[in-house]
């Protein structure tokens, strides 16, 4: 029998679909924390489910750029500025 007629995938592609379930899982946890955050202030915004998952979404985005550049927490906030200003401009 032939293993490539059962579409074998390879590391990269593995190590890809992996970080993309793990990244989903943060992304689902981070959005929670964020609705939850909002909800907790006196008078605070109340965040639509929606605004909560695209904001967690730069989130975890920046703290992959924090881990895995030289600048840290430094360039991951400069992210989410460039972010943000880009998302007033549309």
């Amino acid at each position: 029998m032939d293993d490539t007629s059962r579409g074998r995938i390879n590391t990269s592609e593995f190590a890809a679909r992996w970080h993309t379930i793990i990244d989903e899982q943060f992304v689902s946890k981070v959005a929670d924390s964020l609705g939850q955050l909002a909800a907790a202030q006196p008078g605070g915004p109340t965040l639509q489910p929606a605004q909560c998952r695209m904001m967690a979404q730069h989130i975890v985005q920046a703290l992959h750029v924090a881990a895995t550049s030289t600048g840290g927490v430094q360039d991951a906030v400069q992210y989410l500025v460039q972010v943000a200003a880009e998302g007033e401009r549309s």
